[in-house]
């Protein structure tokens, strides 16, 4: 049979209650009979209260994984004759999307230490050292998510988690321009390097990009370094960095606006009330024009500039 004419895996939400044995039946037989997994270990009372993916062929039962409320994806399964396939990826990243859309900023898993490449190719990253598990090698791993960015209104973003996940996804969804307003651009929240990824990203896209970055302490960023810092002396034309120290219509907010369409905004001393509206053009012009009012009355500071080697 030719692969043009292989079925394609079709994925779907399980329900433990109602697809139990079709679960059962294939881990079943991936980790019990092929892996010895003892039972007691593979059967550990979690699978009601997870959330489980399905992927069959032709109707066939040939691939699941699950989700545990906690964010710990696992029990990720392949029949032996459907491996290479890529079926394993698919179930992955529908865990993953899964994981998102609940709101999770990360989840992790534990993975044998053979899939580890696997894993890694689909955005975990290793921590820890080594260990067994169920008498097989294992290793420890986890993968931060960026939240969904669509027009939903969303409310009660804790600072600095899940705050910062938010401003690097409004970022990556940019077309031409980001405004970021932060009082010392807090470590915790900007000096990341997935942010710096996508300002990169931005700032060179086209001669049109554009990123502003207004602040009113500079003395935290430039004693301590700062990845944004870093990032605006190699690119001054396109990411613009300056100070300000006081302005009556700043109240302390900080926030980050995507083009003239989408606002992230953390009110002062409210570090559970952060909300953002990806697309929003009147909420977002309001921040705009106090935005453009502050960086009116703003500069470069000399310890911004690019150090001379």
């Amino acid at each position: 049979m030719s692969t043009d004419t292989l079925p394609e895996l079709e994925l779907c939400m399980a329900d433990w209650s109602t697809d139990r044995d079709a679960l059962r039946a294939l881990r079943e037989q991936v980790f019990i009979v092929e892996q010895q997994v003892p039972r007691d270990i593979e059967w550990d009372g979690c699978d009601e209260d997870a959330l489980h993916i399905l992927g069959t062929l032709d109707g066939v039962p040939s691939a699941c994984g699950r989700l545990l409320p906690g964010g710990k994806i696992g029990r990720m399964a392949v029949l032996a004759a459907q491996r290479g396939r890529g079926h394993g990826a698919a179930v992955l990243q529908a865990l993953v999307d899964a994981a998102r859309e609940q709101g999770l900023t990360e989840v992790y898993l534990h993975a044998q230490q053979h899939a580890a490449d696997f894993y890694r190719r689909a955005g975990f990253e290793p921590e820890g050292e080594p260990f067994v598990e169920a008498g097989i090698p294992h290793i420890a791993m986890r993968q931060q998510l960026q939240p969904p960015v669509g027009k939903v209104y969303t409310s009660g973003i804790e600072y600095p988690h899940p705050f910062a996940e938010w401003a690097t996804a409004l970022t990556a969804d940019a077309s031409r321009e980001i405004c970021i307003l932060s009082p010392d651009l807090d470590h915790r929240a900007f000096d990341h390097r997935d942010l710096v990824d996508a300002l990169s990203a931005l700032a060179r896209r086209s001669r049109q990009s554009r990123v502003r970055i207004l602040v009113s302490g500079y003395r935290p960023m430039v004693q301590r370094g700062h990845r944004l810092l870093a990032l605006a002396r190699r690119l001054p034309s396109s990411i613009l960095l300056q100070q300000l120290d006081e302005h009556p219509d700043w109240k302390g907010e900080t926030l980050v606006l995507k083009d003239r369409s989408g606002v992230l905004c953390k009110p002062a001393e409210a570090d559970k009330a952060a909300f953002c509206e990806p697309d929003s053009r009147a909420r977002t012009e309001r921040y705009l024009e106090l935005f453009e009012e502050l960086w009116r009355h703003s500069a470069q500071h000399i310890e911004f500039r690019s150090v001379p080697l």
